[in-house]
């Protein structure tokens, strides 16, 4: 593995720390249902901070690999329905 390979491998380290203190703050804050707006609403300047660093060390993964073949992301199973539509039960309760 040569040189540029390691800063690359670096800089995805660094982005992926960024984004997951990104993830546990948003879990922490959000946990908790109604009281999650007014904790994310207290808390918008950390949040902001802890964006810009992600936003910053995603700029550098990207910056690294400006001359990489871009390719789309790998097809995701559709997830099952989790929303259910009122009129359709309506529509069963009465034609039974």
């Amino acid at each position: 593995m040569g040189d540029p390979e390691r800063e690359q491998l670096k800089r995805l380290a660094v982005w992926l720390g960024c984004r997951r203190d990104v993830d546990e703050a948003i879990g922490h804050l959000t946990r908790y249902g109604p009281a999650a707006s007014d904790r994310v609403a207290t808390h918008l300047s950390a949040l902001r901070q802890l964006l810009a660093l992600e936003a910053g060390a995603f700029a550098a993964v990207a910056a690294g690999a400006q001359d990489r073949p871009q390719q789309p992301l790998p097809a995701h199973e559709a997830l099952p329905a989790t929303v259910h539509s009122l009129q359709q039960a309506r529509d069963r309760r009465e034609n039974v």
